[in-house]
């Protein structure tokens, strides 16, 4: 069985999230994707990786703009995932800040709305992507669902780190990139570009200028980078 799948009870919760969305009630026992986005100065703590090749292994002339975080692990829900996502990609702690308001996003559709949450803290950006295959989990540990959920929070340093210890094989650098430079990679374009608007090696690297950066149509930073862009103009 494929898309015929529905959960009514999920499609009400999504509906009527202009309200106030359950993000526990909808991500619980749900497959799910979490992380942290980090903002200093008017830039985005991002990660450069080689899409599934192992960064030791690429030839750095193609790489792929994602944020911090990734895939659950059994037993957590959205909140531990994201922490232990940025432990592991950050190599540092850091504190999920709630966001005084949440954006649902549907990333099949490209609808986008404005909501709230009494979940605390509250996400900056839920998105939701229809599973092909509801009923087969990714993992036989993991859940299966109508939906995969990407949920990113707001966060802080818990203390201001000396340096960045990603402990992930497949990111290549970390990099700190502007907000206004979004327009440039959402495009695609080299890294001499981002350099030239103010992107900033954090950890890794180096990165040639003329390596290609791209961004996958379903990253979550699509949507969240312009978002979070227009909250510091």
């Amino acid at each position: 069985m494929t898309r015929e799948y529905t959960d009514s009870t999920e499609a009400r919760l999504w509906l009527k999230a202009t309200e106030a969305v359950a993000i526990r009630r909808l991500t619980a026992g749900r497959p799910f994707c979490a992380g942290v986005l980090l903002v200093q100065n008017g830039k985005l703590l991002i990660a450069l990786n080689a899409n599934g090749i192992n960064a030791a292994d690429a030839s750095g002339t193609d790489w792929y703009v994602g944020g911090v975080g990734g895939g659950m692990e059994p037993g957590e829900d959205v909140w531990n995932c994201a922490q232990r996502e940025a432990r592991e990609e950050l190599g540092v702690p850091v504190r999920l800040v709630s966001s005084d308001r949440t954006y649902l996003h549907d990333i099949e559709s490209d609808e986008l709305r404005e909501s709230r949450t009494d979940d605390a803290p509250g996400p900056f950006i839920l998105q939701r992507f229809t599973n092909d295959y509801p009923f087969t989990p990714f993992r036989p540990d993991l859940p299966a669902g109508p939906f995969t959920y990407f949920c990113m929070f707001l966060a802080e340093f818990a203390e201001e780190p000396a340096a960045f210890e990603p402990d992930d094989p497949d990111i290549a650098a970390l990099v700190w990139l502007p907000l206004s430079a979004f327009a440039l990679v959402a495009a695609g374009t080299v890294f001499a570009d981002l350099a030239a608007a103010g992107a900033v090696v954090a950890a890794g690297g180096p990165i040639a200028d003329e390596a290609r950066i791209h961004m996958s149509r379903t990253e979550t930073l699509r949507v969240a980078g312009p978002l979070l862009a227009a909250r510091i103009d």
